[in-house]
């Protein structure tokens, strides 16, 4: 039987662990890239919004908030009502735990488009109660669906604020939204302060709080995706909504 050089096997052998080599670089490659975007952080400069805080609900589970402190978080705002019916599962045991430990907390309710402003009020203020935390009160809107005509809108959200401010004695509220919600809100209350949902900077402008992303790793964090906001402002600043 005829041998085959060994050169020629020398270069089989080489150009198989050159094959070889470039299918682990590949998988390497991919394996880094796709972690550095699943555990990538994108919170803004802590210099200019030192005030980091995350925005929970049952999805996320029941919360060890002395954790979120240590990684910076200084308040959470807890889901607590959407509509005038539904009642966030962990509310109760996340406020507990929030106001046991060094983390503010702050509450919101979900704007519905299918119920009247009177029973979301009336929902939130039975199921709440004095749980209101030490921020202003939070009322998200947003467009599940197409938004209401703005006379409308404005009309209904202007209500529902109204009802809770008299209700909690003058309590603020923060409108959270995107940009173009907020701008059809801009009627409601337009002293109060407002949340922006964009990944966006330049969406800020003087609004209150930041909410820069719907899904993202703390800082110094596990891959534990959350809801994370910064306030606008100073920590002075801050301490002055805290009521």
């Amino acid at each position: 039987m005829r041998r085959r050089p060994i050169y020629a096997d020398t270069f089989a052998k080489r150009r198989r662990w050159a094959v070889t080599g470039t299918i682990v670089a590949v998988v390497i490659a991919v394996v880094a890239i796709f972690s550095y975007f699943a555990l990538r952080n994108p919170r803004p400069s802590t210099r200019r919004y030192p005030v980091l805080g995350v925005q929970l609900t049952q999805s996320d589970g029941v919360q060890n908030f002395g954790h979120l402190h240590q990684l910076g978080v200084t308040f959470a705002y807890l889901k607590a009502t959407q509509g005038s019916s539904y009642f966030d599962d962990d509310f109760n045991t996340n406020y507990d735990a929030a106001s046991a430990s060094s983390v503010d907390v702050g509450v919101y309710h979900y704007f519905s488009f299918d119920s009247t402003p009177d029973a979301q009020a009336a929902a939130f203020i039975k199921h709440v109660g004095s749980n209101t935390g030490t921020l202003p009160i939070g009322v998200y809107v947003t467009a599940y669906t197409q938004l209401p005509a703005r006379a409308t809108l404005v009309r209904h959200v202007q209500r529902f604020v109204t009802l809770l401010t008299t209700h909690y004695a003058g309590r603020q509220v923060v409108l959270i939204g995107t940009p173009t919600v907020l701008r059809e809100l801009a009627k409601v209350t337009p002293t109060a302060p407002r949340m922006v949902i964009s990944t966006r900077h330049r969406d800020v402008g003087s609004r209150a709080f930041w909410e820069y992303t719907t899904g993202a790793p703390l800082p110094g964090g596990s891959a534990t995706k959350y809801v994370a906001i910064v306030y606008n402002g100073s920590r002075a600043q801050y301490q002055k909504l805290l009521q």
